[in-house]
């Protein structure tokens, strides 16, 4: 019987196209983030050398449509890459290209201080973002200056209770609740970073995320913040959990859902651990 990454990574494999890039979906064109996952998975070679290919003059990797450049898979491909210029040059974009200042105000209030990675070029601060954004160079660039600033935008969004949204805290005097999938996600940047930040996050995600269960990403993603934690019965709840999504769904053959569920379940989860 196959396990649950050997399915994940089986139906991953049919997503791949001829130029060792991965979509989205089938039949899709190949994309950053779904390809930048996939090698971290599947230890691919040609996934990385997809990623290399498609690297920006300024070091980003990413899609541009029309006025609207969304560099925001940089992060995971600066991971995902190689060592060598490649992965330099991303980390580079990465220091380099920071997420717009945005004042607060009583509608939205922050620390405009608090600056991290946007989903596009000239937007703000957003959780995912600047998660992957702040892994990438906690593992690539340990004395990257830009690592307290990440740390800080997400110490100053966090949800109240624990955890993250998407994005802000607090708007229009709404405490706004957190989610699965972007706490596991910065949970798994901040190992190890700040405790208490980290405990909040780990409660919040225990409490939270059986009410995503039906979807595969955020069981995936829990798993992998489960597991680089150590947390052993837990992990092995969503691990049955995401076994069974596998099974009775195939995640719907979304590419992200699946290269993460194969990295949750693989060997690949190295590639993201913070020593």
């Amino acid at each position: 019987m196959n396990t649950t990454f050997d399915e994940s990574a089986g139906l991953l494999e049919e997503l791949r196209h001829t130029d060792g890039g991965f979509g989205v979906r089938a039949g899709q064109p190949s994309e950053a983030e779904p390809t930048a996952l996939a090698a971290l998975a599947l230890d691919d070679d040609d996934a990385r050398a997809w990623l290399a290919g498609a690297q920006a003059g300024d070091g980003s990797v990413g899609i541009v449509v029309g006025p609207y450049r969304n560099d925001a898979a940089t992060g995971l491909a600066a991971l995902a890459l190689a060592p060598g210029p490649e992965r330099e040059r991303a980390l580079d974009h990465l220091e380099r290209t920071r997420a717009a200042r945005v004042e607060a105000s009583d509608e939205v209030p922050m620390d405009p201080d608090a600056i991290g990675w946007g989903w596009a070029t000239g937007t703000a601060s957003w959780t995912e973002p600047t998660a992957r954004a702040l892994l990438a160079l906690r593992l690539g660039r340990p004395a990257s200056s830009a690592i307290a600033d990440g740390i800080e935008l997400l110490r100053d969004r966090e949800a109240v209770g624990g955890g993250w949204n998407y994005g802000n805290r607090t708007v229009l005097q709404e405490d706004l609740p957190p989610y699965v999938q972007t706490t596991a996600i910065a949970l798994i940047a901040l190992r190890g970073a700040d405790a208490e930040l980290e405990s909040r996050g780990l409660d919040a995600l225990r409490g939270l995320w059986r009410t995503e269960s039906a979807g595969g990403l955020s069981v995936a993603t829990t798993l992998a913040a489960f597991r680089l934690a150590d947390m052993g019965a837990e992990s092995d709840e969503a691990a049955a959990l995401l076994d069974e999504l596998i099974h009775r769904t195939e995640l719907l053959g979304d590419g992200v859902a699946l290269a993460w569920s194969a990295l949750a379940t693989g060997d690949g989860l190295r590639y993201l651990e913070i020593a």
